[in-house]
């Protein structure tokens, strides 16, 4: 019960997290409003809050705002980002020059004078050596101790008392954490079986060992390890094949795999912390050895590459950090003691202070993660970052001391700890906050500000020798906005760009090809085919170069065709390090998008490459490369079936406990189903009834995957529907219209269709 209790407080916090960006909150005055243009239209008032009693009222609408008590000159009007500038006078207010008097420009010529606590003023280092932030620290810590809500439900505000290092709140954490029964073990083996549902346990358990961990490795206090070794040991035992958690755990009774739709990178990051925490508090256990060592696998093939999605997806390149996920490893990194992961991820960080409130579902953890992964590049940079991202902070403190999820999160202690870990950066005193930080990925001076700045690099006022110059910048997302923005310019600057594909770097060599890709104008790209098919051709270049070569080339249409043996090649070709076959996925999906149909185009000339690419690709964990792979075989001739067919069938039941990524069995399961259905074999409409058994996946990604297969088989999956009565709506009924409309046609067993070519000899 206390589980489920659990799980419909953090639901209910996600909930109201994402509502509470309708109304924002106006930092310790108590005031809630919407922002109509340049003016702040008052939702609500906090009745004890320094607005309350009636010198603010809902409806008042807020013109401007400026600290001090003289009379205001027309510069209070607010006049760009009224946030930004409301958070400014609140914090011009709290001087001790000023006296904490707010004062309030009203529409209708009214003005009102707010008495606010003084706090002091905020130094040029801020958060270090800064009174005003050793203040707030002091009245956050106080509040979550006095209102008794510093535990909550992630522990964050317990892992905000630790990082003040002071120890009249770490023995509040103190008699917090010995207060807590020891888990049982014989209960979390259960959920790792499968035979009971604990809940949102990939929340918790990593949350738990890392309080319980950055509390040990603090205090010495071993009366904890038991605890700290229960859990951790448990997420090793309940990640699934790629290293990842969803909401719940992998269990055998789910083959090994994770429910719903699978893994989440945000559980995921905090269950690598926690494990890697027991680690470093020295809990031995070679589950948690081989679980840390397979999660850094994993997230390590993202360096260099990209940010995090959501879900388990490509490495993105639009955005730098989404909801606190670059930071999250960043931090994970560290503790690892990968110094190359842990300055890559922590830039992306250090950049994202214009994009806290944004984030999947909610942008809590946005907030919570991101200055302490910006930090890891050092001191400058946590400074810069605080500057750019205080306003934030001031407009979340709240009247009482505490700090709420812009308003939303009114009983509950994680933004005030998420807010205390902020501010406490400079005392190191955590893993989290910088404790035994690696000094010699700091970036500083003018390193230091081009890192935070590069989100706001502008692009289109740079000239082109400029633009190839950020060719070979470490960050993909600069180098990605770079490529799209030369495309804009005039000038001679192409055969620049065919040396550089030929004599650059490994990353500008990547860029110059993508440069021909996507979005380059076709009569350009075409007069760089041969050029492009030699990079792809060279089999002593970079497998990644030849994947963008390959890529640039998909877009170019049947000029192209002559290459697409090469695109087979690279596909068989070893590539070693590519744990993951990230560059199989690449060159996939661009043989794909090249042509869609190899049979009817008349390019499968080498059936025992092109066979033995399919079956490649079909044994990789990814799913959406073993769509690929089913796609590619869906025009084939039912003579070749027998080379495939075991392979397609695998893929089809989509039941190996060893897959990565398997949330959509729309992808590869239906891809396979389709081939089986062109086939006419009779055991596809079966298949995809069984789609409903398989716990793993996203249900309305499961019933998707159903239609979409019976429509294939028409009169023949007539029998079949009678199964699906429960699920009647107008997709539903689209469908059953379609095949009402056709005409049964013979149909094969699937040993029959493999007899057909049995006799030739495999590739």
């Amino acid at each position: 019960m206390k589980d489920l209790k659990r799980d419909a407080l953090l639901m209910l916090f996600v909930l109201t997290a994402c509502c509470s960006a309708q109304a924002h909150m106006f930092g310790p005055t108590g005031i809630h409003g919407n922002l109509s243009g340049k003016t702040i239209v008052v939702t609500h008032v906090d009745p004890l809050g320094p607005a309350g009693n009636g010198l603010v009222k809902a409806g008042d609408v807020i013109i401007g705002a400026g600290g001090g008590d003289s009379e205001r000159a027309p510069q209070a009007l607010f006049k760009e980002n009224v946030r930004y500038e409301f958070a400014d006078a609140i914090d011009a207010a709290e001087t001790e020059k000023a006296g904490g008097k707010l004062a309030l420009l009203l529409k209708g010529e009214k003005r009102v004078v707010l008495q606010l606590k003084v706090l002091g003023s905020y130094s040029d280092t801020a958060p270090y050596k800064c009174p005003k932030s050793d203040a707030i620290i002091t009245q956050a810590a106080e509040y979550l101790v006095k209102s008794g809500q510093a535990e909550g439900g992630l522990h964050v505000g317990l892992l905000g008392l630790l990082a003040t290092g002071e120890k009249k709140y770490i023995d509040v954490v103190r008699d917090t954490v010995r207060g807590w029964a020891p888990p049982d073990m014989s209960q979390l083996m259960a959920a790792i079986k499968g035979d009971t549902d604990m809940g949102y346990v990939a929340w918790y358990w990593g949350y738990n060992c890392i309080i319980l961990g950055e509390y040990y490795l603090l205090t010495g206090d071993d009366s904890v390890l038991p605890s700290l070794t229960a859990y951790s040991v448990a997420l090793a035992m309940g990640q699934d094949a790629g290293g990842l958690w969803g909401h719940r755990m992998a269990s055998a009774a789910r083959n090994g795999r994770l429910p719903g739709y699978a893994q989440i990178n945000q559980t995921s990051l905090t269950c690598f912390m926690g494990m890697l925490m027991a680690q470093k508090c020295g809990v031995k256990d070679p589950r948690l050895a081989q679980a840390i060592d397979r999660t850094h696998a994993f997230y390590a093939s993202f360096i260099g590459r990209g940010a995090l999605n959501y879900g388990v997806h490509g490495p993105n390149t639009k955005t730098f950090n989404e909801n606190g996920t670059s930071a999250s490893l960043a931090l994970d990194m560290a503790l690892k003691g990968d110094a190359k992961g842990a300055a890559f991820f922590s830039r992306l960080a250090a950049t994202s202070y214009d994009g806290l409130e944004t984030g999947h579902s909610t942008y809590y953890f946005n907030v919570l993660w991101t200055p302490l992964g910006a930090s890891v590049s050092g001191p400058e940079v946590t400074r810069q970052f605080f500057k750019k991202s205080r306003w934030l902070h001031t407009l979340y403190r709240s009247w009482n001391g505490g700090s709420t999820f812009d308003g939303g999160e009114s009983k509950s202690g994680n933004s005030t700890g998420s807010h205390l870990l902020a501010y406490c950066l400079p005392r190191r005193k955590l893993y989290i906050t910088g404790r035994n930080a690696d000094e010699s990925i700091w970036l500083k001076g003018q390193a230091a500000t081009d890192a935070v700045e590069l989100s706001r690099i502008d692009y289109k006022n740079k000239s082109a020798d400029e633009l190839i110059a950020l060719f070979g910048h470490a960050i993909p997302q600069v180098t990605r906005a770079a490529v799209w923005t030369l495309r804009e310019k005039k000038g001679e600057f192409i055969p620049r760009l065919v040396k550089m594909m030929k004599e650059g770097s490994r990353i500008e060599k990547q860029n110059a090809i993508g440069f021909f890709g996507y979005g380059c104008p076709k009569e350009i790209a075409l007069a760089r085919l041969d050029d492009l098919g030699a990079v792809l051709r060279d089999a002593r270049e970079d497998p990644e170069v030849r994947a963008a070569a390959a890529g640039s080339l998909s877009f170019l249409g049947e000029p192209a065709y002559r290459y697409y043996q090469d695109f087979l090649k690279l596909i068989v070709a070893d590539e070693p390090g590519d744990r993951f076959g990230d560059v199989d996925w690449s060159v996939a999906g661009s043989m794909e998008a090249l042509c869609k149909d190899p049979f009817k185009a008349g390019l499968v000339t080498d059936k025992g490459l092109f066979y033995k690419a399919a079956l490649k690709l079909a044994d990789n964990k990814r799913q959406h490369v073993r769509a690929h792979a089913m796609r590619m075989l869906a025009g084939m001739p039912l003579e070749d079936f027998h080379i495939v067919a075991d392979k397609v069938m695998h893929v089809v039941r989509d039941d190996d406990p060893t897959y990565h990524s398997y949330h959509s069995p729309g992808g590869p399961v239906a891809s396979g189903i389709t081939v089986l259905a062109n086939l006419n074999i009779e055991e596809g409409i079966q298949c995809a009834l069984d789609i409903n058994k398989v716990q793993s996946g996203k249900a309305s990604f499961k019933l998707r995957a159903i239609k979409d297969s019976l429509r294939l088989y028409g009169a023949n999956a007539k029998p079949a529907l009678e199964k699906l009565k429960s699920q009647p709506n107008d997709a539903w009924d689209a469908m059953l219209k379609a095949i009402a409309d056709q005409k049964p046609r013979k149909l094969i067993s699937f040993e029959e269709a493999k007899k057909v070519g049995a006799s030739r000899v495999q590739p």
